[in-house]
């Protein structure tokens, strides 16, 4: 049987790549939190200790908050906004296809 015979229909078929989009934003996401923490936990850590000095100390906040805004922008265009952007893609793809 061909793709379309497997998800039903080609609206089931969209709403099911839908879905996995979604949800591979989602995994991706996580991903990006996890190396933010990491990469930050350690920048803070060095700090500390003394290893690294940053002058003047408020410059220490820059990259957490610059980069922080970024994950939230990632959030809410790549992942709260997943499907909306699969819709688009759509209407681009069948507009070329017609």
């Amino acid at each position: 049987m061909g793709r379309w015979n497997d998800a039903g229909t080609k609206d089931e078929y969209k709403r099911l790549f839908r879905e996995a989009t979604v949800t591979d934003q989602m995994k991706l996401f996580q991903l990006h939190i996890v190396i933010y923490l990491v990469v930050n936990i350690i920048r803070l850590a060095l700090n500390m200790v003394g290893t690294v000095v940053i002058n003047p100390p408020w410059a220490v906040y820059h990259s957490p908050v610059g980069w922080g805004l970024l994950v939230i922008v990632h959030y809410w265009f790549y992942v709260r906004g997943a499907e909306k952007l699969c819709r688009l893609r759509e209407q681009m793809v069948e507009s070329k296809i017609k």
